[in-house]
């Protein structure tokens, strides 16, 4: 495709998109600048913008008409899984579309519980070029699907390898979130305090989620949160390296202890 096609395409997919567009309001949720610019400039109507789930919540957006919101798995404060449920319970399910911008090699695990939440489209992030987001934005404001055929034949492989057995364990959205809490460190008084819970009821809520997982403790329901795609390798940053001031401190005792062994 020449530079002069690709051009004529763009500019034939932006007036179909500026055609449906009515009634819609475009929202971009992305930590990434280069693919916040790309939806800028490939859609001259989009309003709202946000790099975390936490700033898109606190987004001004219309209390009437759709939401198209586009986004990507890389948020630090819970991804895409975080933002569809807040979304969703603070818009509305039937005011929200939502498409997420993947990258190709995402873990499998990932893919499928993304999957599993029902986005509207999945699309390849490297693939958002050559009007392809554009493409999938038009298909979208006409209330239709869109899954990118690499990410579609992956997902299409992984569920013929699963057996009835080998499903995996369903959590509730509640119980998925403080997985997710457990991965940021936070303790189970600062679960219940940002939840509005009892302590006896987070409580329960840790016996259930062991007795669903057959976890043993914090560490072993990390790890089956990494295994069945609850929580990505981000999600476990702060929790494989050491406080900067605890690991300053260990670092000083160890040299007051050589010292001291040099004295002698």
């Amino acid at each position: 495709m020449t530079p002069d096609d690709l051009r004529c395409q763009i500019q034939t997919l932006q007036q179909t998109i500026e055609r449906l567009l009515e009634g819609w309001t475009l929202v971009v949720c992305s930590s990434h600048q280069r693919f916040v610019d790309t939806a800028a400039l490939l859609l001259p109507a989009l309003q709202f913008t946000a790099s975390s789930t936490a700033e898109c919540l606190a987004l001004a957006l219309p209390s009437e008409g759709k939401l198209l919101v586009l986004c990507d798995d890389d948020g630090a404060d819970g991804g895409a899984v975080e933002l569809i449920s807040q979304m969703r319970e603070r818009h509305g399910a039937e005011r929200c579309r939502f498409l997420l911008c993947l990258d190709a090699d995402i873990a499998a695990s990932r893919l499928v519980h993304l999957w599993r939440l029902r986005p509207d489209g999945i699309s390849c992030r490297e693939r958002c070029g050559s009007g392809r987001l554009l493409q999938c934005v038009a298909v979208l404001l006409r209330n239709g699907r869109y899954e990118d055929p690499a990410l579609s034949d992956r997902l299409r492989q992984l569920f013929a390898d699963v057996t009835p057995a080998s499903e995996g364990v369903g959590l509730t959205l509640k119980e998925e979130r403080i997985v997710r809490m457990v991965a940021g460190g936070r303790s189970s008084r600062e679960i219940g305090a940002q939840l509005v819970m009892r302590p006896d009821s987070v409580r329960k809520v840790f016996c259930e989620l062991y007795d669903k997982t057959g976890a043993s403790g914090r560490s072993a329901l990390m790890i089956w949160g990494l295994e069945h795609g609850v929580l990505k390798q981000q999600d476990l940053a702060c929790q494989l390296r050491p406080p900067r001031r605890k690991a300053q401190a260990a670092a000083a005792d160890g040299s007051k202890r050589r010292s001291r062994a040099t004295h002698r």
